[in-house]
């Protein structure tokens, strides 16, 4: 798994343990020993997609989520432009969680009165929920007072937005309750867990390297266990407004990884959470055993054409240091990788190529989850680590969608990578 680019590597053995295992390296600044299992998932994203069955069906039946957005949201017919113009939305459709409502949350079952509910971020009440889902799929109890860890990744602050525009409403309870940075917190003291809690704000890897640094602290010993957890709402033009405006975002509001049409990515909703042990203690506790991370790796592009242009060197790099510190020295025998693949026209082929450079002649099967759920940016890692974990554990490859021609900037695409189109 590189946490960098969000690629994330599955082993032809489907058990996790991959039989072109070695002995964990000699622990140093850049490798750590010790895999961990993930044993507890649980989502809310789009289609009203909210258990793992649901996910893997949609996967199978090529479906899209892809909808209108949500009068709820914001308007369309006061910000859209159907032609490319400075201060409006290009799209009248993206990814939602058109089924949910944001509003809701079982006051009774938190401890939060209802004047500090009223001003609760919905990330923080969708989160509340899915990460009780998420223990409850764990069958995890007493958690209560125990060193677990909590790291959530986000991206966004539309809930700030909205609340920024009114400086005489919230009293005592607006800090707590608009503040992006309270993610994590809120978790940790409503279910009161004594591990580290952070949120990650580090834009579109923002989950996944969230889950570099639970993992990280479950090697070291820091913590027992750790719920990552990604979230994105989109309740303002504002940030869809300013992407626009730098051409990132797709005019049909649709992802279409690595294909020739692509034309850039679509915003999608997504909240979700997976929870992590030691790969020791969760075979010790009789733990429902998903899939195994045994390394993980993060770095940063450095000096690009752009601070948004990524680098393929960079990425290259860390996909080889991931395999690394997860002591694979086969990686000729890797299957599949879930790909970022956010079907922007600079990322793609960019993405494409390291992934060429590391699994050479060979080849590796790609796909993303990005054309059937969108890009949820801060989540959208978590989305990528479920995907690849259904994936194991029904030993299919699932197929992508909204691909037919390979992108022409690709170098060595064809040749070297194949895109799973059929089951």
């Amino acid at each position: 798994m590189a946490t960098n680019g969000c690629v994330n590597g599955a082993s032809s053995d489907m058990n996790g343990t991959s039989n072109n295992a070695v002995d964990s390296p000699q622990c140093d600044s850049t490798c750590f020993s010790g895999p961990v299992a993930i044993v507890g998932m649980a989502m809310r994203l789009p289609g009203n997609v909210t258990t793992a069955d649901a996910f893997w069906s949609l996967l199978l039946q090529k479906k899209s989520t892809r909808c209108p957005i949500p009068p709820s949201r914001y308007s369309t017919s006061g910000f859209f432009s159907s032609q490319p113009k400075t201060g409006t939305v290009s799209a009248e459709e993206g990814y939602f969680l058109a089924d949910t409502d944001l509003q809701c949350l079982d006051t009774s079952f938190f401890s939060m009165s209802r004047a500090e509910v009223e001003l609760l971020d919905p990330q923080q009440r969708q989160l509340l929920e899915v990460v009780w889902e998420c223990l409850e799929n764990a069958g995890e109890t007493g958690w209560r007072g125990k060193e677990i860890a909590c790291f959530v990744g986000v991206f966004g602050e539309d809930w700030q937005d909205l609340h920024s525009k009114d400086v005489q409403e919230g009293g005592m309870y607006r800090v707590t309750g608009i503040g992006d940075f309270v993610l994590a917190n809120r978790i940790s003291y409503e279910y009161d867990f004594k591990g580290a809690s952070m949120t990650i704000k580090t834009g579109c890897s923002s989950a996944m390297i969230s889950l570099h640094m639970a993992c990280r602290a479950l090697q070291n010993g820091d913590c027992t266990s750790a719920i990552v957890g990604g979230t994105n709402l989109i309740m303002t033009p504002t940030m869809t407004i300013a992407m626009d405006d730098q051409h990132i975002l797709s005019r049909t509001g649709s992802c279409k990884s690595f294909d020739a049409a692509a034309d850039g990515y679509a915003r999608g909703e997504a909240i979700n959470a997976i929870y992590l042990k030691r790969l020791d203690d969760a075979i010790r506790d009789g733990d429902p055993i998903r899939a195994v991370i045994r390394g993980t790796s993060t770095n940063c592009d450095g000096k690009t054409p752009g601070i948004v242009h990524p680098s393929s060197e960079s990425h290259e790099a860390l996909i080889r240091r991931a395999y690394k510190a997860a002591g694979l020295r086969d990686i000729a025998k890797t299957a599949y990788v879930e790909c970022h693949g956010t079907g922007t026209t600079i990322g793609d082929p960019l993405e494409a190529q390291a992934i060429a450079n590391v699994f050479g002649e060979n080849g590796v099967y790609i796909g993303s989850a990005k054309p059937n759920f969108g890009h949820s940016e801060g989540a959208s890692g978590i989305t990528s680590i479920i995907k690849a974990t259904l994936a194991l554990e029904n030993k299919i490859i699932p197929p992508n969608i909204n691909f037919s021609t390979p992108n022409p900037k690709s170098k060595r695409f064809a040749s070297t990578s194949r895109v799973q189109q059929g089951v």
